[in-house]
């Protein structure tokens, strides 16, 4: 009971109270005004010079709308005027409240007629004959006035619930007109989503700091919706007032570095004083006002590159239709904003545009604390970049290695006027640094000037643009140059030290792009950009410097630049071309010799593959002992991607050969220029590495051939002093490079007795046997190492071989009793010319002559004619072969178009249609076929003759004994007279003389006395 009682005793006391309070305002709300017949008005029809009241009494005589305080409905629109003009001096203050729930949280006022004074811009008094000022309860009073006239409607929000405002004059001059007319609404808070945000979705304007009209702290706006809004936002701003917005961002990932960044891009949010008008005319681009600009009558906004106004200024801004983006080095910025003391009312923008002031858009960027986005140093923009081993880029599974090749772009922050940013890449020794610009540009968002492209286009043109030259562009960097680019290789103490050599400098100009090296994407690869595009040093250290006088603010720099560390380093010594031989190596540098044993690897010189710009690719690897075999071991190879080509055993040779997959018609891509004349080397468009045994330089027979991913690891025994790596791809891929294509090895020095000396025959021919196993045989224990048959001078080589040849392109077994093979290679281009089945030396022959015979082998002039023998063993067996050179007589020829070679043929060979040397002539074995040379005259004493000829050549004692010797032997040649005349019958050919007379030229001819035999 006592309970209910004091409820209803409270009642009672409320609806007292509300009663008193009525009837103190005689019986009307506090938004109205009470008539004195006791009816209730609106409140600002008090004095408005129309009777509301039945009675008149809300039109007093003498009465004034100033000194008075107004309240009102929320959403209901009021009014108020001040009739007539006042005599000097003049005040009146106007108090607009904000009674909260019905009555509103806010006040807005919009002047609709305003001449107050006149304003005089740049005075030190911008308002001397009078002015309006407005304050708020609860926030200290800034001192700004308005004065002089606007046209239309300025919108001013309160960010109080009271505002005052105070009209003073001081003087009133002649003609000089007044007028103040405005109207006010009291808002909900809820209703002012402009400022406040929705009520989902409430904006972040930062903590107003005690004692200050509108400095503010923003914290972890990645997680909200920060925005800085000029004071009594969105309506204008007070006069004379500073604010310091202070951005920080605390919480910062693991290994994150964070920026802070301020943007608007809508003008009709960058309402800031005399911008309004500008931004209203200007229809043609998008205008920024900033730093000379910024005169001392305008409002203006000032960001600072860290938490305080010691900090560099990033940008003075001043107006303009947008804001670009503002981004600090670090966590922290600070933003400044200053109004004049005094102004006239903004003056109307687009009607589709009411709002006044600005508010920005506050973001965090995020950057890898190790990146190259931002600079470390505060005050230093400096950038390293160092790189890793090339074997750390092997081993790993990503695109490219970590620190061996990437892409940078210019930093992600703002940077302030008079700032050079400088990247300097740090080559490991052996490398090079290979830089190229997909993108640069640079502009003036004062004055609305592009750079355009300097890109060299070859698509479109026959020849590349020119590039400037260093002499045009260092004349025009002695002027002003608002972004200037140099470049330089070398020299560790920067640019100008001893060692640097400049590589481009570029005054508001663009260096040689690539352009289309941006257009890569998931689905389409462009033409890869080669040296020209870009910039190749000559030393592991590649330096750029990038100056921005006016700052990126409102010249904005942007660049992306493709980087790459170059592992240059080869192996072994540079092997001259005259002992390449016929080959056409490309680069010519990759033409290598490695006489030092150890580990060894296919070049890893990005430019020379396809990613690199390259067409085609071939090296040459010699390796090569003093004495002794070659011991290789192929750990590793790899031939692109997806090769098209598959490793196997040739059953004709035994050694492994590369077979290609047969290409459909839209997948050829020819070579524009050959690698090569060799036949074999046509269809191979994928890569492949060939290997031969190549004892002396310029000669050479291919041992295996490896073109498929997986044919490594690989063990190979030379059986003369030296091997040769020919790494071939006629067409490289773009996608490709030396992580695609290679190979890896090493290789140690074995013992074997000197092949090399022992297996090159000199002409004019001879005789080989050859076993397996070698049991002793001199001839055959240098193994597969090839025998040289060489010719002199323009003679050819004819050579016969015991055994049946073998079927070239049988695809089965070749039907032969034995695995050994005995193969002729032509010794100009390494091409097989026939493979023999080793038979008895009273069976079959195979004859092979040098091209040059049958009038083949062009551009073989100057090289001797040659073929290279090998004796290729895997079972016990013997073989035999036989050789001499051959040639034909002076204006005779065998051969349609060919003529003879210019010497006589004392010695005919019938057999072959061919002349044959007189050292071979009765030496007692048959070197023409069917033995017409040891017939006739070939008795004992011109075999004894013959074997006296290469001893005779010795010295003066050897011609001696030959003297006697043919002393001897006079009477018992009479004796064979007549048999030696039939000889001489049988012997004749082609017209030639008869058969030589046994003189002293026979007897002393060294040259063609030698022969070569083996048991």
């Amino acid at each position: 009971m006592r309970r209910a009682g004091t409820g209803r005793a409270a009642r009672a006391l409320l609806l007292l109270l509300a009663l008193g309070a009525r009837g103190a305002a005689g019986g009307c709300g506090v938004a109205e005004f009470a008539c004195r017949g006791g009816a209730c008005v609106r409140l600002d029809a008090y004095c408005d010079g129309e009777p509301q009241c039945a009675d008149g009494s809300d039109e007093p005589a003498g009465c004034s709308v100033c000194n008075r305080t107004y309240y009102g409905r929320a959403g209901v629109a009021y009014g108020v005027t001040l009739r007539g003009a006042p005599r000097a001096p003049f005040l009146c203050h106007l108090t607009f409240t904000a009674g909260g729930g019905a009555h509103g949280d806010l006040v807005q006022l919009a002047f609709d007629e305003f001449r107050v004074g006149r304003y005089e811009p740049g005075a030190l008094d911008g308002c001397p004959d009078g002015y309006m000022q407005l304050s708020e309860l609860g926030r200290p009073f800034t001192g700004g006035s308005w004065c002089g006239s606007a046209d239309g409607a300025a919108l001013y929000y309160s960010e109080t619930a009271t505002v005052t405002v105070s009209v003073k004059l001081f003087r009133a001059r002649l003609g000089e007109p007044f007028g103040f007319r405005l109207r006010y609404k009291f808002l909900a808070q809820r209703d002012a989503i402009v400022r406040f945000g929705a009520v989902g979705a409430p904006l972040e304007r930062g903590a107003v700091a005690p004692g200050t009209y509108c400095t503010r702290t923003y914290e972890e706006c990645h997680r909200k919706r920060c925005r800085l809004q000029s004071p009594n936002y969105p309506g204008m701003y007070p006069r004379n007032v500073t604010c310091y917005w202070s951005l920080r961002q605390k919480d910062i990932p693991t290994c994150k570095h964070a920026m802070i960044s301020v943007r608007q891009d809508h003008s009709h949010k960058m309402q800031i004083k005399r911008s309004i008008s500008m931004a209203s005319l200007n229809k043609t681009g998008r205008v920024v006002r900033a730093w000379r600009e910024c005169t001392g009558e305008r409002d203006r906004l000032i960001f600072y590159d860290g938490a305080s106004t010691d900090d560099p200024v990033l940008i003075e801004y001043c107006g303009g239709d947008w804001l670009p983006r503002v981004t600090s080095r670090g966590p922290e910025m600070l933003v400044a904003f200053h109004s004049s003391p005094f102004s006239a009312p903004p003056r109307p923008a687009a009607p589709a545009a009411p709002l006044r002031g600005f508010e920005l858009d506050v973001d965090v960027v995020f950057a890898d604390s190790d990146s190259l986005d931002y600079a470390r140093e505060a005050r230093r923009c400096e950038f390293h970049v160092k790189a890793s081993s090339s074997e750390e880029e092997t081993n790993m599974t990503t695109i490219g290695g970590r620190g061996r090749r990437g892409r940078l772009h210019a930093p992600t922050h703002t940077l302030p006027p008079n700032t050079t940013c400088t990247w300097t890449f740090h080559g490991r020794p052996g490398d090079l640094v290979w830089i190229y610009f997909s993108s640069f540009t640079h502009y003036s968002l004062v004055e609305q000037k592009r750079v355009e492209s300097g890109e060299r286009d070859e698509e479109t043109s026959g020849t590349p643009s020119p590039r400037p030259s260093l002499q045009a562009l260092g004349a025009r960097v002695g002027g002003a140059c608002a972004v200037e680019l140099r470049l330089w290789d070398g020299g560790e103490g920067g640019e100008g030290e001893a060692g640097a050599r400049a590589l481009g400098r570029y005054c508001d100009a663009a260096p040689a792009l690539c352009a289309r090296a941006a257009l890569a994407n998931a689905t389409r690869s462009p033409r890869p950009c080669a040296p020209p595009d870009g910039y190749v040093s000559e030393s592991p250290l590649l330096a750029i410097a990038a100056t921005s006088v006016p700052g990126t603010a409102t010249h904005p720099l942007t660049f992306s630049l493709h980087y790459e560390f170059v592992d240059a380093r080869l192996e072994g010594t540079l092997l001259p071309p005259t002992e390449a031989g016929r080959m056409r190596v490309e680069p010519p540098e990759c033409s290598r010799r490695l006489t030092a044993p150890g580990v060894f690897a296919s070049p890893r010189n990005a430019l020379w593959f396809g990613r690199g710009g390259a067409r085609r690719l071939r090296c040459l690897y010699r390796i090569q002992t003093d004495g002794g075999r070659v011991e290789l071991k192929l750990h590793a190879a790899s031939f692109g991607r997806s090769p098209r080509c598959t490793t196997r055993a040739d059953p004709l040779t035994g050694q492994l050969v590369c077979t290609p997959e047969q290409l459909e018609v839209g997948e050829m891509r020819p070579s524009e220029t050959p690698l090569t004349e060799d036949e074999d080397d046509e269809f191979l468009r994928t890569p492949y590495l060939r290997i031969y045994e190549s004892p002396w330089p310029g000669y050479r027979v291919p041992v295996a051939c490896i073109c498929d991913n997986a044919s490594a690891p690989l063990t190979l025994i030379s059986g003369g002093p030296a091997l040769e790596l020919e790494l071939t791809a006629a067409t490289l891929l773009a996608a490709e490079d030396h992580r695609h294509v290679h190979f890896h090895g090493e290789w140690i020095r074995a013992s074997a007795p000197p092949c090399a000396s022992r297996l090159r025959l000199p002409p004019p021919g001879g005789s080989v046997h050859l076993v397996f196993p070698y049991s002793g045989n001199k001839m055959s224990e240098c193994g597969e190492a090839p025998f040289l048959l060489e010719a002199h001078g323009n003679r050819s080589v004819f050579l016969r071989v015991w055994g049946e040849e073998l079927a070239m392109d049988a695809a089965a077994e070749p039907h032969c009793v034995t695995s050994n093979r005995v193969l002729v290679y032509d010794a100009y281009t390494a091409r097989l010319l026939k493979a023999v089945c080793p038979g008895e030396e009273e069976g079959r022959t195979v004859q092979v002559f040098t091209e040059e015979w049958w009038a083949r082998g062009g551009g073989r002039a100057a090289a001797a004619a040659a073929l290279l023998v090998v004796w290729a063993a895997q079972e016990p067996g013997r073989a035999h072969f036989s050789w001499m050179e051959v040639w034909r007589e002076a204006g005779v020829s065998g051969v349609a178009g060919l003529a003879g070679n210019g010497s006589t043929c004392r010695h005919a060979c019938a057999a072959l249609g061919a002349c044959m040397p007189g050292a071979l002539w009765c030496d007692g074995r048959a070197d023409c076929p069917g033995g017409g040379d040891e017939r006739g005259a070939c008795g004992a004493g011109a075999r004894l003759l013959a074997a006296l000829a290469a001893p005779a050549a010795a010295g003066a004692a050897a011609a001696a004994a030959a003297g006697a010797a043919l002393l001897l032997l006079a009477a018992l040649l009479l004796r064979r007279r007549a048999r030696a005349r039939a000889g001489a019958r049988d012997k004749r050919l082609l017209g030639g003389p008869p058969a030589r007379r046994l003189t002293d030229e026979l007897l002393f001819d060294a040259s063609r006395a030698s022969s070569t035999t083996s048991s």
